[in-house]
């Protein structure tokens, strides 16, 4: 290494202004947005069941694109939980298709172009070793019930954190079986 060289990656910050995060047992706000299967309103599809939110940082990222084959691996698992997992970041609907395309992904997209629903989430990347997804959607899993009541949530300390998948599988369980 050359003399006066850092071992310490720089990590840049973004203030999003007040972000609440929804603790669990606490219910959330409704909300609509375009979707790669038209129009989605978490009020009327947790009528049919638990959905599980997944926010994600970028589409077509290395992180997301190995995550999501794992993730393809457990629909299955999960509809057989009774639960509809959807992907939500700030890409369109557009970019969602050609990446769903692209990874095979089994999983409506929701399209937050204006990263409302993330923001209502607390999912919001606000320190980062790449200063280009500062403000983005951050990662993070949230399980809303009929009720509209968060039942499980994990979110990561860092943009390319992920929760290993028998982790999450072993948390959306035991949420629904208290």
């Amino acid at each position: 290494m050359r003399e006066g060289m850092s071992t310490e990656a720089k990590v840049y910050t973004y203030d999003p202004g007040c972000l609440h995060i929804p603790e669990v047992g606490e219910r959330v706000r409704d909300f609509t947005v375009d979707s790669t299967s038209g129009t989605f309103t978490l009020s009327e599809r947790v009528r049919k069941g638990p959905v599980l939110l997944y926010f994600y940082v970028i589409d077509f990222g290395k992180t997301c694109t190995d995550y999501m084959a794992m993730m393809n691996e457990r629909f299955d698992e999960l509809r057989e939980m009774g639960v509809t997992m959807v992907h939500v970041n700030n890409d369109t609907v557009e970019n969602h298709r050609d990446w769903m395309r692209h990874t095979g992904a089994l999983y409506e997209h929701l399209a937050d172009v204006d990263a409302a629903v993330s923001r209502q989430f607390g999912c919001i990347v606000t320190k980062a070793r790449s200063p280009k997804i500062l403000g983005n959607t951050g990662r993070a899993f949230f399980l809303v019930d009929e009720d509209m009541t968060v039942r499980y949530r994990w979110m990561a300390d860092w943009p390319n954190d992920t929760i290993p998948m028998d982790e999450l599988m072993g948390g959306v369980r035991d949420a629904l079986h208290h």
